[in-house]
């Protein structure tokens, strides 16, 4: 059972997962806000969502000496400028958590039928999403993350941005907001039984059964 946990935990984050498995080691796991600090759990307004910013919705970063340094990577300015303004309000988390909630139900309740009536029985407080300070590794597929899904908990874990300046993947930014909304979707997928990743054109409407 164990053994089938873990690989149902890497299937429905695979899609982020794979992404960095070779960028990650070639620039390290930087932190762009910094490190994590330890604040209290929030609620989202609307859906009453329990969430973690670990600080990030209030950053604390010395942006002079980040900024030089991200420069001297070759950052582009656009880019730095993204980052220095995330999350843009100290709420900006919980709006993006419920406004991701709701649309994800109703890509689900637009497809009708079983799927639909599931959706709409899916429940809100289940789900505790954390904000990472960088991506992680997950030594099961022996690679990084910029968001994950783990069914055994509903547990989200979301980077809270992160660009890519070296590998493969150079010139990726990963946002919690884009982020989030993904992994809500697997988290509606588990729970209405359908297959959370890949997703096929018209997912999840499309999705076959899980």
């Amino acid at each position: 059972m164990a053994g089938l946990k873990a690989a149902f935990l890497c299937l429905v984050s695979l899609a982020l997962l794979s992404i960095f498995s070779g960028s990650a080691r070639a620039q390290g796991t930087f932190e762009f806000l910094g490190d994590p600090r330890f604040v209290a759990d929030q609620f989202s307004p609307r859906n009453g969502i329990r969430y973690n910013t670990q600080g990030f919705d209030q950053p604390e970063v010395n942006w002079t000496k980040k900024i030089l340094k991200l420069q001297r990577r070759g950052v582009p300015d656009y880019v730095i400028n993204e980052i220095a303004a995330f999350p843009g309000s100290a709420d900006a988390f919980g709006s993006w958590i419920d406004d991701a909630f709701e649309s994800v139900r109703s890509q689900f309740t637009a497809c009708g039928g079983t799927l639909a009536d599931r959706a709409n029985g899916v429940s809100a407080s289940r789900i505790y999403i954390r904000v990472m300070p960088t991506i992680w590794y997950e030594p099961y597929w022996g690679t990084y993350a910029a968001g994950a899904y783990y069914p055994d908990t509903n547990e989200i874990r979301v980077v809270d941005i992160y660009y890519t300046w070296a590998g493969p993947q150079e010139g990726w930014l990963r946002h919690a907001r884009d982020l989030i909304e993904w992994e809500i979707g697997n988290y509606f997928a588990v729970q209405c039984k359908i297959q959370p990743e890949p997703r096929p054109s018209g997912w999840p409407c499309t999705a076959p059964p899980q």
